[in-house]
């Protein structure tokens, strides 16, 4: 789907747009409860759900950028007014974005489950997932699963009864719903059934954070590197401990060179662009690059410390 640019600025919130906590009542512009959807697929939930509880604001935490559009549009031709999307990784973005004791709800629909054991660490529940709602969810706020894979369901539950901070239900199957999906009507009408499982939070608990507002740096290089230096970074990896930074290309520009990276923090995992701006004299300054833009984590500023470090070891 093309995005819509009228949609998209109504409803999407940008990395440059936020301050880190969130400050909901600035975003929304009055003070409400507020409600989060992880992943929310094309959106019909989080329409559905904000219209019927105006008293309330919601954001939607959704990756892939068809997701974005899709939503976005839904909600523009609907005209509703108290939903914001944010397109990112709900793992790390719900415990980064939101401040203490800040979250009415968070809801997780049909998320992907990721069945095999190789891939365990992209699943959404973990118990460091817990660990985020008990900071992010006010005292007797409500985390919500709805899923179609009783084993995810199963742990899921399992994972919440080992904390004693929060107050675990049993696990539902085929729950009355108000509002369903068309993946979710789909399923029953093929037999499958849907689980459902909520915990609410009894005693918070603090959780770390890796994000951080602080201005980005940027490099200035004397004399600027020449083209074989660039090139040769392509391919080239920096690693300190969990925090991973990858050159996947180098671009020729007009005024210099965009450098594709791709930057991890443990596996919180972000592409973007450096930039590599030549002066007239000679010199050169490596930055960030706006578009996209990341969020600013440790391996983001990894990355540009880096290869800034190695132009300069070139230059010796």
């Amino acid at each position: 789907m093309k995005p819509d640019p009228v949609s998209l600025d109504r409803y999407l919130l940008r990395p440059e747009e936020l301050q880190l906590p969130l400050d909901a009542a600035a975003v929304f512009g009055r003070e409400a409860p507020l409600a989060v959807e992880v992943g929310f697929g094309g959106g019909e939930y989080l329409a559905w759900w904000a219209q019927q509880h105006p008293e309330r604001d919601h954001i939607g935490i959704e990756l892939p950028p068809d997701c974005i559009f899709r939503a976005a549009r839904l909600l523009h031709e609907a005209d509703v007014s108290n939903v914001k999307l944010i397109r990112g990784d709900a793992r790390y973005l719900l415990r980064e974005l939101f401040p203490s004791a800040s979250l009415d709800h968070v809801l997780m629909q049909f998320p992907m489950p990721w069945p095999k054991d190789k891939h365990a660490k992209h699943r959404v529940y973990s118990p460091a997932f817990a660990a985020t709602l008990a900071d992010v969810l006010k005292p007797g706020a409500p985390f919500e699963l709805v899923t179609d894979q009783d084993w995810y369901g199963r742990e899921t539950v399992e994972v919440f009864t080992a904390r004693p901070d929060f107050q675990a239900s049993e696990l539902e199957i085929d729950p009355e719903r108000p509002f369903r999906t068309r993946y979710e009507r789909k399923w029953l009408e093929e037999g499958r059934s849907i689980y459902r499982f909520l915990a609410r939070l009894e005693q918070p608990a603090p959780a770390p954070r890796i994000l951080t507002s602080e201005a980005m740096e940027c490099h200035a290089l004397d004399p600027a590197p020449d083209a074989e230096a660039v090139r040769t970074l392509t391919g080239r990896r920096f690693k300190e401990g969990e925090v991973v930074a990858e050159v996947k290309e180098t671009l020729q520009a007009e005024d210099g060179w965009l450098l594709r990276i791709i930057a991890s923090d443990a596996s919180f995992s972000q592409l973007f662009h450096l930039r590599i701006r030549n002066k007239a004299d000679g010199r050169c300054l490596l930055k960030i690059d706006e578009v996209p833009r990341p969020y600013y984590t440790d391996a983001v500023r990894y990355a540009l410390r880096s290869i800034a470090e190695c132009f300069r070891y070139q230059n010796r």
